[in-house]
């Protein structure tokens, strides 16, 4: 079944590790609206992203990733439930993107994510609801591609040694996404102890078979994401620890809705309203709402 990610462990928990493969998850994320096919390429692989960073995470209520730049891609945005519900949405400006590719001979084609962002900021964020402390890291967005600028945040703002591969591609009139990620866990994490030379020697190893996973083989769905691990790591001593699956949810809501424009002052909610109404789209699952002006300015 896809949809889902495993965890798993290696060379006695010296190492572990996330792989997922989504598609179910994408198709009902794009079933209320339809974008360009780059912008519909960033939000599946940030959706993969975001699921695998968040499977890392011990929280109850939500991860969130998001992704801020002054490129024709303003905002890429996942969040995680600690149930499994996933949405995605993005910010953008159609005939920015035209024009960057234009400028960069590149229409028609895929390009890396990080290209359409431009300059800005990766976020992650772990709300797990009132009466609690919002966790939060930064760190600039660089790297080539979105696996790049993720593995700076580790680097950076975790110091754990991380290094993960990011896969997309259409599926008919959708798309898939795929990930996996390897991480090297303190020294005295593990249940034998190595010496530091021993364990570098592992990590590389590990490295290069992580690389060694071709997109034909993380998208047949013939081939269970257990049986790829056991083909990457079985001289690891590979083991799955967990496995949780995602489905698309969205918390939007009417009474959320208004109780947000009822806030605003008055001369705000007339300058939204039309006819006397104003009528708001929910980004991530593309729900309409609509507003008597009379009834916020009641309340």
């Amino acid at each position: 079944m896809n949809d889902k990610c495993i965890s798993f462990s290696l060379d006695n928990n010296a190492f572990r590790g996330r792989i997922v493969r989504l598609d179910h998850v994408l198709n009902d994320i794009f079933a209320p609206r339809r974008y360009p096919q780059n912008v519909e390429a960033a939000m599946s692989e940030t959706t993969a992203l975001g699921i695998m960073l968040a499977s890392l995470m011990k929280y109850d209520g939500y991860f969130t990733l998001q992704m801020q730049g002054d490129g024709p891609i303003s905002v890429l945005v996942t969040d995680v439930t600690s149930e499994g519900v996933v949405r995605t949405a993005a910010k953008f400006d159609e005939k920015k993107m035209a024009t960057a590719q234009e400028l960069r001979k590149t229409e028609d084609e895929l390009e890396a994510t990080p290209h359409w962002l431009g300059k800005g900021n990766l976020i992650f964020t772990i709300d797990q609801g009132k009466n609690t402390e919002l966790y939060q890291g930064i760190v600039d967005l660089k790297g080539k591609n979105l696996a790049e600028c993720a593995m700076r945040y580790f680097k950076q703002s975790e110091q754990i040694d991380t290094y993960l591969r990011l896969f997309v591609r259409p599926n008919g009139n959708t798309w898939q996404a795929a990930g996996i990620l390897i991480q090297k866990m303190p020294a005295n994490g593990g249940k034998e102890s190595d010496s530091s030379e021993n364990a570098e020697e592992l990590w590389n190893e590990a490295k290069i078979l992580t690389d060694s996973l071709k997109e034909s083989e993380i998208f047949d769905s013939s081939l269970p994401l257990e049986d790829i691990l056991y083909r990457l790591y079985h001289e690891h001593k590979v083991a799955v620890v967990k496995e949780s699956e995602y489905h698309f949810g969205c918390r939007c809501s009417r009474e959320k809705l208004f109780a947000t424009l009822s806030n605003m002052k008055p001369e705000d909610i007339d300058a939204l309203a039309e006819n006397g109404k104003i009528t708001a789209t929910c980004n991530f699952c593309g729900q309409t709402y609509t507003f008597d002006k009379s009834e916020l300015l009641k309340h």
